[in-house]
Parts: structure tokens; sequence; C-alpha cells
């Protein structure tokens, strides 16, 4: 796998943190000319202060998010039985927050007894792979880090380092299923 495909991979992850938000106090006859004529420039200004908020928000909480010491113990074998479920737990888009993503993942009625054999909630495997994925995105590229990127848990750093190999196993378990999809459209 090259770099810039598992590099994408995780940006996805990250990016999927982005939110499509309403715009605060808008009027319905304010919507309705915004939807005819679109957002004023005022408008668009206040939904980029939101959505920008709501991604730092939404990034500092996944980077903090503390994964459990027994992390790699319950998600590699419930990643498996997922792929030999042929299930895809809903994935974040770039105009979803992860409060929508974990509950599309709630909804997937044949996804819970799998994430409950493993002792995980629909929230703590979408906050788990999440925190996993931007953690491993920071460290692979912490060299060329920018901006406003959030601080990492160090525990989470801690338990990544100790568990290379169970790291770059589900590295590979989740390049694969990003494949599939890709192939899928």
């Amino acid at each position: 796998m090259s770099s810039f495909s598992l590099c994408k991979m995780f940006l996805v992850s990250a990016c999927s943190l982005l939110v499509t938000w309403e715009i605060a106090g808008t009027s319905p006859a304010m919507a309705q000319e915004a939807a005819r004529h679109g957002p004023t420039a005022e408008q668009k200004a206040e939904l980029e202060r939101a959505v920008h908020d709501a991604v730092q928000h939404d990034m500092q909480t996944v980077a903090q998010y503390p994964l459990p010491k027994d992390f790699f113990a319950r998600i590699l074998p419930l990643m498996q039985q997922i792929e030999q479920a042929h299930l895809s737990p809903p994935t974040a888009t770039p105009n979803t927050t992860l409060a929508m993503t974990i509950r599309r993942t709630e909804a997937m009625q044949q996804l819970q007894p799998i994430l409950q054999r493993y002792g995980m909630t629909a929230r703590d495997f979408v906050m788990g792979i999440t925190c996993f994925g931007m953690t491993e995105a920071l460290l692979q590229e912490h060299s060329k880090a920018h901006g406003e990127l959030p601080h990492l848990n160090p525990a989470n750093v801690s338990l990544i380092k100790e568990h290379d190999g169970q790291a770059q196993e589900l590295i590979q378990m989740m390049s694969a299923e990003d494949e599939e999809e890709e192939r899928a459209l």
C-alpha cells in the first residue's frame, strides 16, 4: 500500500469530521430566499465559522478519545467478523459529524450483535476507529504536520507504538475495505 493511499485513508477519516450546518437564526422566509438565490456573503461566512468550529471540536474530541488498553484485541477480530458478514459500516463523509456517523452505525441492525460480542457500542466503534486513524495518520505525517492539528492523547500514541504489528494489521484491514468500496463505485 502506498503512503499516499494510507494518507488518503486517514485524511478521509479526519476530513469526515466536516459538518454541514444550518445557519442559526435563519427564518423560514430567509431560508426560502437563500434556497432560491443562494446564501448571502454574511450567511456563507457564518456557515464557514460554524463548520470550522464544529470540525475543531470533533477533531479535539477524537484526538483525546481514550482507546481502551485492549483495543487491538477487540477491534481486530471485530473487523474480521464484519468482513465475514459482508457488512459495510457507514463511512463518514465530508458532510457528516461524528454524531451522525454514530447514529447511522447504530441503525445498522445486523452490525449490533457483532459489536456487542466484542463489548462495543456503535459510539465505541466509530470513536475507536476514527481515533486510531487520526492518531496513526498524525504519527506517520508528524514531520509534515501543520496548522491547527490537535494534540494526541499520549496514552493512545503509546498503545499504538507498543502494538505496532497489530496497528499495521488494522491499517491493512481498513485499506482493503477502502479498496473494495472504491471498486464498487
